[in-house]
């Protein structure tokens, strides 16, 4: 892993679990007295002058993916704790039937740009094996900073009844996670969560991909930003959504939206009309109207449409049809190669064409969001409420 080259970040060294606040102290020592570590990139650092440690801002425990060892972590928090100093938990995936035992590795970051270095990260990592886990809620929560924030990140398929996770969850401040990453159903798993948030409404939930579509859902909203163009919110009657489903990708980032859209014009689902057909998602919604009047149907179709240099996962296009008695209008936005996107705007007025650019945020960016400014986002609470209402069973 390669670190910018005014970021170090010694080699982890193993230390004895009940060492490591010991072992840390030694770190920071070190830094302070500009002894030379070996960074991230392998070089020797020159240090002529002693580094100052920076205020810690955070505890931030990270649930690693599967397959995915802390180190590949480390450009990643790197590019946090520069703004954020933290002190970063980092816990591998394990193996439930592996013989019993823990390895823990720590390590630091240090920026040297400027003319004094600073200590801004502390990072332990945990590798558990077997019933060792389960001593890991005490070991966490007893080298959390007292008085800070406590997030955790979680990159994978949540397990939420993880003796771990159950263990955080009230002591969190925050709780982020990323269901591009996840493997089951993510209606199902946004609907555990829409139901998790009401039981700790104290606790500030997130999603990253939730930040991922904030492009699309920006395309959208300019559609409308015509006063001429509000007129069309009102009869709007299919929703055609398009995303690349890849090498392992989810509906998460297309549900997400779904549910957003619906939850923003304040559209009620219609029991029971959720489907899955394949990779394909169709689901209706209706829209009340005056009284006297019934209410107004709207199909929404999710479906795969591959397009090179995606994500997987990624949305790849949206199109909007009306159907009133005005002459329809569609609105269409379609993902085209390079990190463009064609916007296409037909209504009773006129006919547009443009190109824009496609910013998905950087994972970095979006985390470091979250971080400044820890918040309930009522859009997504919102779009959690939708696909609650989704999957719920009918009665």
């Amino acid at each position: 892993m390669l670190l910018p080259t005014d970021i170090l970040h010694p080699m982890p060294r193993v230390v004895p679990l009940r060492n490591i606040e010991h072992e840390l102290g030694k770190l920071r020592q070190e830094a302070m007295a500009g002894i030379p570590v070996a960074s991230g990139t392998g070089k020797v650092a020159e240090s002529a002058t002693a580094a100052s440690l920076r205020a810690c801002t955070l505890t931030l425990v990270v649930l690693c993916d599967r397959n995915e060892d802390p180190t590949d972590m480390t450009e990643l928090l790197a590019e946090i704790v520069e703004s954020h100093p933290a002190r970063i938990i980092l816990i591998a995936q394990h193996d439930p039937k592996a013989e019993a035992w823990v390895e823990t590795r720590i390590s630091s970051y240090t920026v040297t740009r400027g003319a004094t270095p600073r200590f801004v990260g502390e990072e332990v990592a945990f590798y558990p094996r077997g019933e060792r886990y389960d001593s890991l809620p005490s070991a966490v929560l007893a080298l959390r900073v007292s008085g800070l924030p406590l997030v955790l990140y979680w990159r994978g398929q949540p397990d939420l009844d993880d003796s771990l996770f159950r263990a955080l969850v009230p002591e969190c401040d925050g709780i982020l996670f990323d269901s591009q990453h996840f493997t089951a159903r993510a209606q199902q798993i946004n609907s555990t969560l829409a139901r998790l948030r009401r039981n700790f409404p104290k606790v500030s939930f997130g999603d990253v991909n939730w930040q991922r579509i904030r492009p699309w859902r920006e395309f959208v909203a300019q559609f409308f930003d015509d006063p001429a163009n509000m007129q069309y919110l009102d009869t709007i009657a299919r929703v055609q959504l398009d995303f690349s489903i890849g090498l392992n990708g989810n509906q998460s980032a297309p549900i997400l939206f779904m549910a957003w859209f619906a939850g923003a014009l304040g559209w009620r689902v219609v029991r029971g009309s959720y489907e899955r057909q394949g990779m394909r998602r169709m689901a209706r919604f209706e829209r009340l109207e005056p009284k006297g009047r019934a209410p107004r149907e709207i199909q929404f179709d999710i479906q795969v449409r591959e397009q090179q240099d995606c994500l997987p996962g990624e949305i790849t296009g949206v199109r909007i049809e009306t159907q009133d008695d005005l002459p329809e209008a569609v609105f269409q936005a379609a993902r085209a190669v390079g990190g463009f996107v064609d916007i296409k705007e037909l209504t009773l007025n006129r006919f547009s064409e443009r190109c824009l650019v496609l910013n998905v945020p950087h994972e970095s960016a979006v985390l470091t969001s979250e971080l400044d400014a820890p918040r309930h986002d009522r859009n997504y609470h919102r779009a959690l409420d939708v696909i609650e209402a989704l999957v719920a069973p009918m009665t």
